[in-house]
């Protein structure tokens, strides 16, 4: 960050109590976080409800964002811990009663929150201010004590002149913030909310930091008036910058260990295989781990049997993809209103999945079904209007596809939750032909579904998966006696879609996606 941003950002807490509103994400990305915060399964740790940091990465991800690391760093200090992570949903005509919190209100500072609009954010229903109150060294709560004013009963009069019995200039202040954007604000501020929006509930994130030498305490909530009592017990604390001080808090680690990095790995999958007598479904892991594009990556092929399906709808935080590499499956799209999708899906066809769709797949045939699939998830969100669900149909397997001895079909591109950009394409190669050793800045996953290749001097029969993670060397040649044919999907984690933080700040500019060429849900080679 630059000196004077720094200085400017510094000026601003230190004089007014907050700094903002601030471009934070862009508007997908604040409509997949809420999405997110309300459909994945979150781990409630027992301590208290703002534990989410420790709990769940894409949050602790968010909450780490290097340029919201540099801004904190500016106004409280270089050693920063995250205390406390939460989701704050406000329905029509609800309000939150002028206060400081509790947690954050001692006299000498060194705390911020950032609160982030998500969903519905309008004029007049964010977050109001006292402007300077952080400064004042006596919380709204003592002051309403003393004038006997119960926390349901503090109005905006009541508000300002207790405020100015402190400071004869106070005034109420109410920045204008939006989806995606955010205000910083000083732990010791006065504030409150209302939301007076007709018919929509406004959701936001709140994210709270303090100096790592400040002890964070739980407050007893069945007392929330002055004066305040805490309960012994620590909450969970999680290291953001700088050194941490395990005496004054209970440090915890980031959510989830990062697995090791992926390498170049080949996958062949037998097409008689079948599950044990007596089980339906067999997963066959094909690898785990991160690339320079994914944060986390996973494959594994499964054999399901007639009859079967491996799981009732579900859905998650990780996008994914799935081929039928022999068999004929039935993909089961479930829709709001109770409707349900039924997609036959023969070898070849395959479907992509964005986060939170839900989504099964089942075999309604009379033989095993063999399928593959990969789901990955990033430390981002794409910064323009992600992909949603895309059907690949198997036609482009029974197809001959363009002349030559090498063929390419694109079959969709554009940036998904994840990934700068997405991209699938079948592959046609005729014996003997192929491609040069090369290297690529993305990864790619390749499902092949007829024929024989060569590919970093191995053999490898259809059905197989290969996967080349970006900067691996790797050449194709087709070495059977068929032509060889394949679903190539790429992961690109382009520069035009940056991670959630103060950078992110519009999609307006993005190129537009490449969508699936017939402009509906279904792809076809």
């Amino acid at each position: 960050m630059a000196d004077d941003a720094r200085a400017d950002y510094r000026e601003a807490f230190a004089n007014a109590g907050f700094v903002g509103p601030l471009p934070f994400m862009a508007k997908p990305q604040a409509l997949f976080f809420a999405k997110h915060l309300r459909l994945s399964r979150q781990a409630r740790p027992a301590v208290w409800h703002k534990a989410l940091g420790p709990s769940d990465p894409l949050i602790y991800k968010v909450a780490s964002s290097p340029k919201l690391v540099g801004i904190l760093q500016a106004l409280i200090g270089e050693d920063l811990v995250l205390w406390g992570a939460s989701v704050v949903t406000r329905k029509p005509g609800e309000s939150h009663p002028w206060h400081c919190d509790m947690e954050s209100c001692e006299p000498d500072g060194g705390f911020a929150s950032v609160w982030i609009g998500l969903v519905n954010l309008q004029k007049d229903n964010g977050l109001k201010f006292i402007r300077g109150s952080h400064a004042y060294g006596v919380t709204i709560q003592e002051l309403a004590a003393r004038e006997g004013i119960p926390r349901e009963g503090r109005t905006d009069d009541d508000v300002l002149r207790l405020a100015n019995s402190q400071r004869g200039d106070a005034e109420i202040v109410q920045p204008e913030i939006g989806d995606g954007e955010a205000v910083v604000f000083d732990g010791r501020i006065w504030h409150g909310s209302h939301n007076d929006s007709a018919g929509v509930s406004r959701i936001s994130l709140l994210l709270q930091y303090a100096r790592s030498d400040r002890k964070i305490r739980v407050p007893d909530f069945r007392n929330l008036e002055w004066p305040f009592r805490f309960i012994d017990e620590r909450p969970p604390v999680v290291a953001i910058a700088g050194r941490s001080d395990a005496d004054a808090n209970a440090l915890v680690p980031p959510p989830g260990d990062l697995p090791g990095e992926l390498r170049p790995s080949l996958h062949p999958i037998d097409p008689g295989s079948r599950c044990e007598e007596g089980v339906s479904f067999t997963p066959v892991p094909c690898f785990e781990g991160r690339t320079a594009n994914a944060e986390f990556m996973e494959c594994h092929y499964s054999i399901l049997m007639p009859g079967a399906s491996p799981h009732p709808p579900h859905r998650h935080v990780e996008e994914e993809i799935l081929v039928v590499m022999s068999g004929c499956a039935e993909l089961v799209l479930p829709a709001s209103g109770g409707a349900t999708e039924i997609v036959s899906a023969p070898a070849g066809a395959a479907s992509y999945y964005p986060p939170y769709r839900l989504h099964t797949i089942r075999n309604a045939s009379a033989e095993p079904v063999r399928y593959a699939m990969i789901k990955w998830r990033s430390s981002f969100v794409s910064a323009v209007e992600p992909l949603g669900t895309v059907i690949v149909r198997s036609t482009w397997l029974q197809e001959g596809g363009p002349g030559g001895p090498m063929a390419m079909t694109r079959l969709f591109e554009g940036p998904s939750a994840y990934l700068g950009k997405f991209h699938a394409h079948v592959t046609r190669i005729e014996p003997g032909a192929g491609y040069d050793a090369h290297r690529d800045g993305h990864d790619v996953a390749i499902f092949l579904l007829q024929g024989k290749i060569r590919v970093r001097g191995k053999e490898i029969p259809a059905p197989a998966v290969v996967f080349l993670p970006a900067g691996c060397l790797h050449d194709m040649k087709s070495v059977g006696t068929q032509t060889a044919k394949y679903l190539v999907w790429e992961f690109h984690k382009s520069a035009r879609a940056p991670a959630p933080g103060l950078a992110a700040v519009s999609g307006d500019r993005q190129t537009p996606a490449k969508r699936p060429e017939n402009g509906g849900r279904t792809a076809a080679g």
